[in-house]
């Protein structure tokens, strides 16, 4: 009975935890990284209230007219509530350099209640966006692609330092390590999903925290976006917990689809290939 007893809190304090810790807009920001260098992420923007300009949740760019991101970043949000800083690792209220949004794909998939399964969206932009050096599209991986256990990964975003610290102005980053799904649940001592990958450090100290959610996981070496922040245990970058990613590879074919079911068409940069055309000249 006290070993019952002792498993009943246990789980009761898991899941309380976990609930405190679940996404949401101010979830999901870096922690113990360091200052992305000029130029480094130029796919990566900050989705912002548009009424405040305030950063909420991270995001990257696909192509000029399109941006991946969370879906608890903006579900029950309309496109109007919503705008997107881009071309610059500094946040700024006041910048020139923001994008309006025209709509909104939350995955059919998506819910909160089930680990925050098929956290994605994407966001149609009501201008294209011009491409520059600053200004990117993202790799995306190929559809259903692998991301191995103990594989070197990159986080990039903006948010807060630690649990009840402060918003980042200058895009930081941090070098993880991907665990394999077995061992994801084990630290997690529950099933994740399959469309669901973990990255983070075993002994912890380092990972995402507040504000980062939506951002991006990437392969090093690459941008190829391998995840999206989803949720993490809180404290940020508690041990044994890595953070928890939606897995891009098993989205792509969504991804194309939406993307090409709608004008003006526009390619997508996905493994080796450019789907729809040729990638557009890029500016100064």
């Amino acid at each position: 009975m006290a070993v019952m007893a002792w498993l009943a809190r246990l789980a009761l304090f898991y899941t309380a935890t976990f609930l405190l810790a679940g996404a949401s807009g101010e979830d999901g920001k870096i922690v113990n990284g360091t200052t992305a260098g000029p130029g480094e992420f130029p796919f990566v923007v900050s989705l912002r209230r548009a009424k405040s300009g305030r950063h909420s949740c991270g995001a990257t760019l696909l192509n000029p007219y399109w941006v991946l991101t969370a879906a608890h970043c903006v579900r029950g949000s309309s496109p109007e509530q919503l705008d997107l800083q881009y071309g610059s690792q500094m946040l700024a209220r006041n910048s020139s350099q923001v994008a309006r949004v025209a709509a909104i794909f939350v995955h059919p998939g998506y819910e909160p209640e089930d680990k925050y399964v098929n956290d994605i969206a994407l966001l149609q932009l009501a201008q294209s966006v011009a491409l520059s050096k600053f200004v990117q599209p993202v790799r995306l991986p190929e559809p259903r692609q692998v991301t191995p256990g103990n594989a070197s990964a990159v986080l990039a975003g903006w948010g807060l330092n630690a649990t009840g610290g402060v918003v980042q102005q200058h895009l930081q980053k941090v070098k993880l390590q991907v665990f394999s799904d077995t061992e994801c649940s084990e630290r997690h001592q529950t099933y994740l999903h399959d469309s669901q990958i973990c990255a983070g450090l075993p002994e912890g100290g380092k990972g995402q925290c507040s504000g980062d959610s939506g951002g991006p996981l990437l392969l090093i070496g690459s941008d190829t976006q391998v995840g999206i922040v989803s949720w993490s245990i809180k404290p940020c970058a508690r041990p044994p917990f890595p953070g928890v990613f939606t897995e891009v590879s098993a989205y792509v074919d969504w991804i194309v689809e939406t993307v090409n079911s709608y004008s003006p068409p526009s390619s997508l940069w996905v493994g080796q290939l450019i789907v729809g055309r040729s990638p557009p000249s890029l500016s100064s």
